[in-house]
């Protein structure tokens, strides 16, 4: 069977890689190289890392190892988080091409070559400006949040948060924690962060529903926190559309993985382990798409629907709730928490109900969370 791959990103490399033994794979990209621009923070599972490590030396791309994560309420009071997974911070510009080249060796890459709409049962491929049209059985859309494989064969599309982030000078409390900061004047619907690249060096960003822009001046500016440590010098700006919420990702012929499917932790809005779970799946299981379709969602769904509860609060809570909820979090033991898993995180809502005496938020939350 013939299948083309739409995306040379992490989806559409691990996507190729995972079926090059079982089919005959043409992947395309419309740009001249991978991991260009960086959109991502570049924080993922320990976990995650170690299963990239199957596919290229990931090593290569590490930048640093990540313990935990501060939880800082709107007035600066924070609360330090441990779980039973670390992190690593890899450089994407350095992970994607990777990726793509180990994928290369077994499939056919074709770069600046851009997917353009189906005819007749056929796909509209230009390459260089020069238009080609050839039949495929299977058509794989990894071609990121605005996918053109996504519109072109009717499927829903997730909801758009937007991403904005500088690599900075910034003076992290602990260059192995990650800081998370939370609250209205710095979000619309999500949170605000900085990871720790290296000394004095992080990603410092916002991910909202709206005026991304001016929550991230504003955290840098104005948090009691972030305003004394934020330096002067930054040394790159990237944003980008963040997707939330996952879609259909099956139907005759087509099947989307990653960004244009919306698999995105709901809740943090990284996507890394999500589609590395897909990509692998769909070699399992292809050509039987269904079966594809289903054991992905038996293995995954509980965790999206986990981290949409979890995002909800987001936009239920308060400044003021999270002042107090900082204070409730210093007795509550995390350490069975693993990131890329939401639900873990759901077992320990008996226990935080039982420490938060203010009945409003309790209300808010348990009317998201249960």
């Amino acid at each position: 069977m013939k299948v083309l791959v739409v995306g040379g990103g992490p989806a559409g490399s691990l996507s190729a890689a995972n079926l090059s033994e079982r089919a005959e794979v043409t992947l395309v990209e419309a740009k001249g190289a991978s991991g260009f621009p960086a959109k991502c923070g570049g924080l993922i599972s320990e976990d995650c890392f170690e299963a990239l490590s199957r596919y290229c030396r990931a090593s290569r791309a590490l930048q640093n190892r990540i313990d935990g994560a501060f939880f800082f309420s709107p007035s600066g009071r924070y609360v330090e988080l441990r779980g039973k997974s670390r992190a690593v911070v890899v450089e994407r510009k350095a992970l994607d091409p990777m990726l793509l080249q180990a994928a290369s060796k077994s499939v056919d890459v074709r770069m600046k070559t851009r997917f353009a709409g189906a005819d007749g049962g056929k796909v509209r491929l230009v390459e260089q400006g020069e238009e080609r049209f050839e039949r495929f059985d299977l058509i794989i859309g990894a071609d990121g949040p605005e996918s053109v494989v996504a519109r072109t064969y009717g499927f829903e599309r997730p909801e758009i948060f937007t991403g904005k982030q500088y690599l900075m000078e910034f003076e992290p409390i602990d260059e192995r924690m990650v800081e998370l900061y939370f609250g209205k004047k710095y979000s619309s619907g999500f949170f605000a962060y900085a990871i720790p690249v290296e000394k004095d060096v992080a990603r410092v960003g916002v991910v909202s529903r709206e005026n991304t822009s001016a929550h991230l001046e504003r955290l840098l500016t104005s948090h009691p926190s972030v305003s004394e440590r934020a330096g002067r010098s930054i040394y790159e700006v990237n944003s980008g559309p963040i997707p939330i919420g996952l879609v259909d990702f099956v139907r005759d012929g087509v099947a989307l993985v990653g960004d244009s499917a919306g698999m995105v932790k709901p809740y943090t809005g990284g996507g890394m382990y999500y589609l590395l779970r897909a990509a692998e799946l769909l070699g399992e299981h292809f050509p039987d798409m269904e079966g594809f379709r289903k054991s992905y969602l038996r293995e995954m769904g509980r965790e999206y629907s986990s981290g949409e509860r979890i995002r909800r609060l987001y936009d239920s809570l308060d400044d003021e709730d999270y002042d107090f909820l900082i204070e409730v979090a210093r007795d509550v033991d995390f350490s069975s928490l693993h990131m890329d898993s939401p639900s873990t995180a759901l077992k320990l809502l008996p226990e935080v109900l039982k420490l938060v005496k203010r009945p409003s938020i309790a209300v808010k939350i348990a009317r998201v969370m249960v």
